[in-house]
């Protein structure tokens, strides 16, 4: 964290052109630059960084160790790594801000065995990774014959897109919602054949059209009329900053309740514990006992390497634990039967007997 240095500002197209001109009429040879140690986030981005920042300068309470005389304050968007540049700063709840890289898996549900793992930029979702590992998922499988119906994975990869994208490939998301949906709104009922809004007052609110949030995300956009709102008397507590009331609601509205609905339900609830029974201790396995709490290596090339090492050391050992119970049921059979045959010779009625017990 202390080899961190500022990026850049990105030079501007007018002045790129400029510069090439120059170059070109001086017959010099240009080579394509790298965007490493440049600032390319968009406008708006910057502008949320410099407030939280801001925001964090001004708490009279400070974080801990903010006091210290080489505390920063460090951004993706403004701040990188010249040693390692894919190597991107991540922090969570009661852990230290640092440079780390971002590792997606999946595990089989049935066995526990890792069907695919990969390193990630740690600045990136959990949510905007899904649709590529599913796609690779689902093509490892079919190559061994295997199907998948279903997936289960926690909140950050829930995603509007990413439920559109799981029904499409006819697999059931067991994904619980998270972020910025609401299954209810305060002063207004939503009606979804109609797809209508109706307030407390009995005025409707109607689908006026789609727009997008700043992020580019689609969005629904439903607005009143200003003669059912200025005279209306909740007009003060419904939208007080407003004129008429105007309510913003993600296009995938449908796949989300559709997610709401199964994560309510008994099996919601049952899938949860398998998830958390399943993914969570073969995670904590690798951070623990095969070296992914710390990569040494650079680049995100080499981080995927280390993981699939790790990965395919887990699954073999998992595969000759159960090799060597098969064996070892397998020998106490030859056994039992070794010791049967001595006593007697089964008839043919005898396994009938034993088939009859087996079906019923």
């Amino acid at each position: 964290m202390e080899s961190l240095e500022l990026k850049r500002p990105f030079q501007s197209i007018e002045r790129h052109i400029e510069a090439v001109d120059a170059e070109n009429q001086n017959q010099t040879s240009t080579a394509v630059t790298s965007t490493v140690g440049l600032i390319t986030a968009q406008q708006h981005h910057l502008k949320r960084v410099k407030h939280i920042h801001d925001k964090l300068r001004k708490n009279p309470v400070g974080a801990s160790g903010a006091s210290h005389k080489k505390a920063q304050l460090f951004s993706n968007k403004t701040h990188y790594n010249p040693h390692d540049p894919d190597a991107r700063i991540s922090v969570k709840p009661g852990k230290a801000r640092k440079l780390n890289y971002h590792c997606s898996m999946a595990v089989d549900t049935a066995q526990g065995v890792i069907s695919h793992i990969q390193a990630d930029f740690a600045d990136g979702r959990d949510s905007q990774y899904l649709p590529a590992m599913t796609v690779q998922i689902q093509k490892r499988l079919k190559a061994n014959e295997l199907r998948m119906t279903e997936l289960l994975a926690d909140a950050g990869y829930s995603n509007g897109f990413n439920y559109e994208f799981l029904e499409l490939r006819n697999l059931t998301p067991w994904i619980r919602v998270f972020g910025k949906y609401k299954p209810e709104r305060q002063w207004v009922t939503y009606d979804r054949k109609e797809d209508v809004f109706t307030c407390v007052m009995g005025k409707t609110i109607p689908f006026k059209g789609f727009d997008r949030s700043a992020d580019g995300k689609p969005i629904k956009n439903y607005r009143a009329s200003k003669r059912d709102c200025i005279p209306c008397v909740l007009k003060e507590s419904c939208t007080p900053k407003s004129l008429f009331k105007r309510i913003f609601m993600t296009a995938y509205e449908d796949h989300y309740h559709r997610a709401y609905e199964r994560q309510l339900s008994r099996r919601g609830k049952r899938m949860k514990q398998v998830r958390q029974s399943t993914v969570e201790p073969v995670f904590g396995s690798l951070v623990h006992h095969y070296g992914l709490s710390k990569i040494n290596v650079l680049g995100k090339a080499a981080a995927h390497k280390v993981m699939l090492m790790a990965a395919t050391c887990f699954n073999l050992k998992k595969y000759l634990k159960t090799f060597k119970r098969k064996l070892a049921n397998s020998a106490a059979m030859d056994t039992i039967a070794h010791l049967t045959g001595a006593l007697f010779t089964p008839s043919i009625a005898f396994y009938l007997e034993i088939f009859e017990n087996l079906t019923s």
